[in-house]
């Protein structure tokens, strides 16, 4: 019964071993949005850059390389992609998703500028500030250096409390700790309800660099505080309805500090608009 069971095995064996060495060679390359659709955008690039890029060879194995690594490997070769996935499709195919990256935000660091995309991924740096791109302030580790391709994530700082990240090898104290993912939650908050309320386009630049004084600035001629991160989402549309309705909020030329920042002890929050001298 056991030699039985061996010469199975050793059948079973044989027969993964042709299947994966024999039939399944790479025999095509294809490039697709991550919604499975062609013609691929691949953005500044090609898909016959990408596919070189893999450096796989048709009529190699098609389970002789990890994926994993090739996606790695992709991302760190061209930052213009927001996201990249390598995969393989059975029983002949190599499968590279694509979504390209956009130049969203110029953000300042200690050697000059950044160029981010939506996600916060470094595409290129600059000794100058970039043009036409959401100005973005927001605190960063005292020994940051970028690194074109790499995501980053802000420190959460809050004057009011001190830094409740870890900077420069410190331990932040246990009551602020908790608050170390709160600038990544905000800023996401903050995009998300400027999409919401058709303020984004407008918006020319974004600060959660102090979590006790939020604001972003509309069309360059409106500078809105919001203060801290408290009911946000209503600071947001209390916002646009000043910003977006000439009727009832501001009107299209008005310049000035639209604060929204302090709420009352009953609990209402209004909007105070100082125009410029």
């Amino acid at each position: 019964r056991a030699m039985s069971i061996l010469a199975v095995l050793a059948v079973l064996a044989v027969g993964a071993f042709v299947s994966l060495n024999l039939l399944f060679k790479v025999a095509f390359f294809r490039v697709e949005n991550f919604d499975r659709t062609t013609p691929a955008d691949t953005g500044i690039y090609t898909s016959d850059e990408l596919i070189n890029a893999l450096n796989i060879e048709k009529n190699s194995n098609l389970f002789g390389f990890s994926t994993a690594e090739k996606t790695r490997q992709l991302a760190q070769q061209f930052p213009y992609l927001e996201q990249v996935q390598v995969e393989v499709q059975m029983p002949a195919t190599v499968v590279v998703k694509v979504q390209p990256a956009v130049e969203r935000f110029a953000c300042m660091y200690s050697g000059g500028w950044m160029v981010l995309s939506d996600s916060l991924k470094i595409l290129r740096t600059d000794v100058n500030q970039p043009d036409g791109l959401i100005l973005l302030s927001i605190a960063l580790p005292t020994d940051f250096a970028p690194t074109v391709g790499q995501n980053i994530t802000p420190e959460s700082y809050n004057s009011l409390y001190g830094n409740t990240s870890l900077l420069g090898g410190e331990r932040a104290p246990a009551e602020t700790a908790g608050l170390q993912a709160s600038a990544m939650q905000t800023l996401t908050e903050i995009l998300d309800g400027l999409q919401t309320y058709n303020l984004f386009d407008g918006t020319t630049a974004i600060s959660v660099q102090d979590l006790s004084d939020i604001e972003f600035t509309y069309q360059n001629r409106v500078q809105v505080k919001l203060g801290s991160e408290t009911n946000l989402a209503y600071k947001l549309r209390l916002a646009a309805a000043a910003l977006a309705d000439p009727e009832k909020g501001l009107a299209a030329s008005d310049k000035g500090v639209l604060d929204i920042s302090t709420q009352q002890s009953n609990g209402d929050i209004r909007a105070y608009f100082a125009p410029d001298e």
